[in-house]
């Protein structure tokens, strides 16, 4: 049964949204048992959110310094048990943690599950040894609907009666930009901040019609007020593919979330996403991801 779209329901993308105003790529919606196109959303944003990370200096080669910046830190203060005696934390709603689910609790307890057999593993064998401090990521579970593997320094507390533990988490963006540092002569291209913008235009107007054919390079020239030259270089250039060969994959890719999530059937899809005919979609779905969509949705059912 398919849930309705209303804003409890759309929580999820909200709060995604409002991280990704904030330049916080990293987070992403908790997913649910549902398969329906609500849960496709959540999915699409996901996946919307890794490939701006991946992609984030992308246009912005040029007039850049970056620095480290810290987005978000939670401190604990353990005792010798690995018990919280004290803590830091700010939800990013302004929610209020209850201290009685913090203080007191083995640390173990905060973490998801699946990182809390790497976090004993870890913490058994640093107390074991002579070292000041390990890295770890981590992923507690404070947020009901984003998750995010926060990069954590785990320290002893030295100078005290009895050994204590400092567990800092945050989500920091150290990459160092390559492209602010780069040789006069280098090969490596840049490109002026109205050509970013007008690549980056493209890519979103592509993004926002996949449910059309696709636009030839004179098509988009003439909607963007440029030459085809310059579209089908630079376009290749940052997305490492032609502006149709874009449109393809992204519309695959959208048809993929369709069927891992959703009800719908495959000639639904088909007619959803623009297609001609049920042989065109399959035929198209093949040649970007050398099954069919038949077996694709057998394989995705039954994992």
């Amino acid at each position: 049964m398919e849930r309705e779209f209303n804003r409890a329901n759309l929580r999820g993308i909200y709060r995604m949204l409002t991280e990704i105003a904030k330049g916080n790529f990293a987070f992403q919606i908790k997913r649910t048992h549902h398969r329906d196109e609500l849960e496709g959303l959540n999915a699409y944003a996901n996946q919307t959110s890794e490939e701006l990370y991946r992609k984030r200096h992308q246009f912005l080669w040029l007039n850049r310094n970056t620095e480290a910046m810290v987005i978000r830190t939670a401190n604990f203060l353990l005792d010798k048990n690995l018990r919280v005696m004290d803590y830091s934390y700010k939800h990013p709603d302004n929610i209020e943690v209850a201290q009685n689910n913090i203080l007191g609790k083995a640390f173990s307890e905060l973490l998801v599950r699946k990182f809390q057999e790497t976090w004993e593993k870890k913490i058994l064998k640093f107390i074991a040894g002579k070292e000041q401090s390990f890295d770890i990521r981590l992923e507690y579970h404070f947020d009901e609907l984003l998750k995010i593997n926060l990069h954590t320094v785990v320290s002893r507390l030295t100078g005290v009666v009895e050994e204590k533990y400092i567990v800092t988490s945050y989500l920091m963006d150290g990459s160092k930009d390559f492209f602010s540092e780069l040789p006069e002569n280098s090969e490596i291209k840049t490109f002026s901040k109205w050509d970013q913008k007008l690549f980056h235009e493209i890519h979103i107007y592509i993004i926002h019609h996949l449910d059309e054919p696709p636009k030839t390079l004179d098509q988009l020239a003439m909607l963007f007020n440029t030459n085809e030259y310059k579209i089908k270089t630079g376009f290749k250039e940052i997305f490492g593919c032609t502006p149709n060969q874009y449109y393809n994959k992204q519309r695959i890719r959208e048809c993929k979330i369709l069927i891992e999530n959703t009800s719908l059937s495959l000639t639904e899809i088909s007619i959803k996403m623009g297609f001609s005919s049920y042989p065109h979609f399959s035929k198209s779905f093949k040649k970007e991801t050398h099954v069919t969509p038949r077996f694709y949705k057998k394989i995705t059912r039954n994992s």
